[in-house]
C-alpha cells in the first residue's frame, strides 16, 4: 500500500476512506505494536447468506455440523467487531465487578454460553469462560480482565512462575511475561508518590531488607535491597487504569531510588551531658 500512497499510506485521511467503503466489513487495530493493521471479517448478513446456499439435501448429522459451524462463525464474528484496547490494563473495579466482566463478553457468546450450563448462579463462569474464549479467539489483540486478573493473583500468592505457564497454556490465564509486564508498568506508574494522602493523614513507613547471593566465591553479584510501604490512615479506596508500558527494571531504579545517607556522629559526645531526673516512687 505504501508503493501506491507514498509514505502517507497509514495516515488519517486513507484510513478514514477505507472506513467510509468498506463500513463494519473491516478492522484497523493494533498488533504486536504494529499500528492500523486492517483485516476484513465476516458480517452476520454474509455469514448467514452462505449457511442458506448450503445443500439442503443432507442427512441429521451433516446438518448439524452445519449448524454450529455458523453458530460458531457468527459469534467469531462479534469477537473481532468487539473494540479492544492494549494501552490500560483493566482497573481493580472492572476486575471484581461481575457487571463488567459479563458485559465484556458479546452478546451471542453471552446466550450460547448460558445454553450450556445449568447451573443457577453462572456468571462467574459465563464470564471466565467466555473471556478465555475471546483471548484464544484473538490472542495477541485482547488483554481480557480475568485473565490478566488470575495470573496476578497466582504470582502475588504463589510466585511460581510454572504455575502460571501452565494456567496460560490451559488458556485460563495471561503469560508470566504478561502478569511481569504489569507489575512494571503498576510500579512505575506508582512511583513513589502516596495515593490518597491528604493533610490530617496519618502515615507509617515500613520496611524491610532482603538479601540474595550474600557471599560469593568472587565478591561479587551480591545483592541487598530495601523495600518500604507507606501506610495511610484513614485509608482510602481507588480504582485506576494502569497504563501498559514497556518498563525495565532500570526504569524502576531511576523511579524510587531513596539516596542512603550515612549517620555521622558529633565529635563531642552529647550524650555525655544529658542528666536524667529520678523517677517518683508510685
Amino acid at each position: 500500500m505504501s508503493d501506491i500512497c507514498g509514505e502517507g499510506a497509514y495516515s488519517s485521511v486513507h484510513i478514514n476512506k477505507l472506513k467510509e467503503h468498506f463500513g463494519d466489513t473491516i478492522v484497523i487495530t493494533e498488533i504486536n505494536g504494529k499500528s492500523n493493521v486492517v483485516t476484513f471479517r465476516s458480517t452476520a448478513k454474509s455469514i448467514l447468506q452462505k449457511f442458506y446456499q448450503r445443500p439442503t439435501q443432507q442427512d441429521t448429522e451433516a446438518e448439524k455440523k452445519s449448524i454450529i459451524s455458523t453458530a460458531a462463525r457468527l459469534i467469531k464474528s462479534d469477537i473481532q467487531s468487539k473494540e479492544t484496547s492494549k494501552q490500560f490494563y483493566a482497573s481493580s473495579y472492572d476486575l471484581s465487578s461481575a457487571e463488567c466482566n459479563l458485559s465484556y463478553i458479546p452478546e451471542s457468546l453471552r446466550l450460547f454460553l448460558k445454553g450450556i450450563f445449568s447451573e443457577k448462579d453462572v456468571d462467574l463462569k459465563i464470564s471466565a469462560v467466555g473471556q478465555a474464549i475471546i483471548q484464544a479467539a484473538r490472542p495477541r489483540v485482547n488483554i481480557c480482565p480475568l485473565q490478566i486478573g488470575l495470573g496476578i493473583q497466582m504470582h502475588h500468592h504463589f510466585a511460581s512462575k510454572f504455575l502460571i505457564d501452565v494456567l496460560n497454556s490451559f488458556g485460563f490465564c495471561s503469560s508470566y511475561s504478561e502478569v511481569q509486564r504489569f507489575e512494571l508498568s503498576a510500579a512505575a506508574n506508582q512511583g513513589i508518590d502516596i495515593n490518597g494522602y491528604s493533610e490530617g493523614n496519618s502515615v507509617q513507613f515500613i520496611a524491610d531488607n532482603v538479601d540474595h547471593n550474600v557471599r560469593t566465591l568472587d565478591g561479587y553479584n551480591t545483592f541487598h535491597g530495601m523495600g518500604i510501604l507507606a501506610a495511610v490512615t484513614p485509608g482510602v479506596k481507588q480504582s485506576i487504569s494502569i497504563p501498559r508500558i514497556n518498563a525495565t527494571s532500570d526504569d524502576l531504579k531511576a523511579l524510587c531510588t531513596i539516596n542512603i545517607d550515612y549517620y555521622k556522629p558529633p565529635i563531642t559526645n552529647k550524650m555525655s551531658t544529658m542528666t536524667f531526673a529520678e523517677l517518683k516512687n508510685l
